[in-house]
């Protein structure tokens, strides 16, 4: 039955490259490239929705998919696919390819938005990103503008109990290395460079 399924899907979205299914939710998700669009299961085919063009999934009398799963009815943002539109094949074909062009748009915008998170640097923890954060140090070209001793400096003032560590893992951060790498000569310069920053600081009160 489920090998049937397959062949029948794969048959239906032959257009689409790279396709493939997985379980999912009691059914399956269909694939291109890894990306998901669809969800389907033995009778329906729900494609994924998206703000650009959800209404045009309602305007076409596409419901939307309600899973219930562990005793709860679980919402997801896929749309059933009318009888109608499955026999155009046309139509359906154009409208799948518009779903996986802005499944791929979202993913490559998610990738792009956790690479520039502080948290995809060495050293990071989700705490010291969200003190960073407080700190209006918000993301990765932020961090390097403002240098990793006006930004100790920072967040220290926020958290006074920040252990030496902190700066130290900053530098580090900032260089692509894992504090354990830095050597003893190396925590003895950033510690002095940063006694200097505090000097200077002072000098401008």
């Amino acid at each position: 039955m489920l090998k049937t399924l397959a062949v029948n899907i794969k048959q239906e979205f032959s257009c689409i490259e790279d396709i493939s299914l997985r379980s999912f939710f009691g059914g399956f998700s269909l694939n291109s490239e890894s990306v998901m669009f669809a969800w389907v299961d033995q009778n329906d085919v729900y494609l994924r929705a998206h703000d650009k063009y959800r209404s045009m999934f309602v305007e076409l009398g596409m419901q939307p998919l309600d899973l219930v799963f562990d005793g709860s009815h679980k919402l997801l943002d896929y749309y059933k696919a009318s009888d109608a539109l499955r026999q155009d094949r046309k139509k359906l074909h154009d409208i799948v390819k518009m779903v996986i062009e802005y499944a791929k748009q979202d993913l490559d915008e998610k990738v792009a938005k956790y690479q520039s998170r502080l948290k995809s640097l060495p050293n990071m923890t989700v705490s010291l990103e969200k003190l960073m954060v407080s700190s209006d140090i918000t993301d990765i070209e932020t961090f390097k503008e403002v240098g990793y001793l006006e930004t100790f400096y920072r967040i220290k003032s926020k958290n006074p109990k920040l252990s030496i560590n902190v700066l130290f893992g900053l530098y580090g951060a900032l260089h692509d290395r894992h504090v354990g790498t830095l050597s003893s000569e190396t925590k003895e310069e950033i510690e002095l460079a940063y006694q200097n920053f505090l000097n200077t600081k002072q000098d401008l009160i």
